[in-house]
């Protein structure tokens, strides 16, 4: 990956951390102590329309399970992997096996729907997309893998993937639209 997009991507969320950081007065956390199991911090609520707010916290929500990249970088790595090209990821995307969230002019793909060591697409996201029907676009499908939502006892969807995605399903399941409440409002903590 070109390491200086990535860094241009997270100046923006170090400068935050930072300015946090010195504004909290000493024994002081820069984040509320909360129960150990769940994900909630400041900010967690990210909206489901695109804002520079959003993507900046998306980077943070997804940074544990392998991060955002870049299409473009992806496409190069699942040629390195001998995975495909940019049809197959074309193909991923359009069969709904993945998402991608459109954020300035590129496309960003949460790598948590990859394996990690060979770059092979994990089908349990297709099985919570499929669920998703609510959710128009790729932002707001990566939105919702990125809030704490009360369902998964103020976990993240994206953080509970690999160890219990029953529990995952079963909340994606709950989302369905509900007439007056816009979506968001039905299961994020």
């Amino acid at each position: 990956m070109n390491s200086g997009v990535l860094e241009m991507a997270c100046r923006p969320l170090d400068s935050c951390l930072r300015t946090a950081d010195a504004v909290v007065r000493p024994g002081e956390h820069a984040v509320p102590a909360l129960a150990a199991t769940a994900d909630h911090a400041p900010g967690d609520d990210i909206d489901p329309r695109p804002s520079s707010r959003g993507f900046i916290a998306m980077l943070e929500a997804y940074r544990a399970t392998g991060g955002l990249v870049p299409g473009n970088f992806l496409r190069r790595s699942l040629q390195v992997h001998q995975r495909g090209d940019l049809v197959h990821l074309v193909r991923l995307i359009v069969d709904r096996r993945i998402f991608v969230l459109d954020w300035r002019d590129d496309s960003w793909i949460p790598m948590f729907q990859f394996d990690a060591h060979d770059l092979s697409c994990r089908p349990g996201v297709a099985l919570v997309r499929a669920e998703l029907t609510g959710l128009s676009s790729g932002w707001a499908v990566a939105a919702w893998f990125a809030q704490p939502n009360a369902l998964l006892e103020g976990r993240r969807p994206v953080n509970l993937m690999a160890s219990d995605l029953a529990h995952v399903l079963h909340a994606a399941r709950s989302l369905a639209p509900v007439a007056g409440l816009p979506s968001r409002a039905l299961a994020p903590a």
